[in-house]
C-alpha cells in the first residue's frame, strides 16, 4: 500500500531538479500525508515488531532524561518507519527515471509575436497599396 501510495505521490507533479535538490522536504512532505492516510492500525502493525529501547526522551535545557509521551514516541516510530520506506522507493524510482533538462526550445510553443498583439495602427491590414509606394 505504501509503495503504490509514494508511487502515485511521484506520479502526481512533474518535478524539477530544483525539487528533487532537497530530498529532505520531498521525503517528510511524501511522509505527512502517508501518516495521515494510514489507520491507526496500519501505524500500530508498522511498529509492533520494532525494538523500542528509548521510551525517555532527551531534554538538553536541564540536561536530563524525561519521560515521553506513548502518543509522541509511537508518531516518531512511524514517521521514522514510513521515512525509510519512502526513502527507498524514492531511491528505486529515480535509478529508473528519465529527466529531461529542457535545454531545446519547446516545439510547440507558439512565438510571442504571433498571436495576442494589437495590429499595426500605421498600415491597417486590408491596404490596397503596393507596399514600395
Amino acid at each position: 500500500m505504501i509503495e503504490e501510495k509514494v508511487k502515485e505521490l511521484l506520479n502526481e507533479k512533474e518535478w524539477t531538479f530544483a525539487d528533487l535538490q532537497d530530498m529532505n522536504a520531498v521525503v517528510k512532505g511524501m511522509v505527512e500525508v502517508l501518516y495521515d492516510e494510514l489507520s491507526a492500525k496500519e501505524k500500530l502493525d508498522m511498529i509492533w515488531e520494532s525494538e523500542t529501547t528509548e521510551v525517555l526522551s532527551y531534554n538538553t535545557l536541564d540536561d536530563e532524561l524525561i519521560p515521553m509521551p506513548f502518543g509522541v514516541m509511537f508518531q516518531g516510530l512511524v514517521k521514522d518507519k514510513l521515512t525509510a520506506s519512502v526513502i527507498e522507493i524514492v531511491k528505486k524510482a529515480l535509478m529508473n527515471a528519465n529527466v529531461n533538462f529542457n535545454t531545446e526550445e519547446d516545439k510547440n510553443e507558439v512565438p510571442k509575436r504571433s498571436v495576442g498583439r494589437k495590429p499595426s495602427k500605421k498600415r491597417p491590414t486590408n491596404e490596397k497599396t503596393n507596399s514600395k509606394e
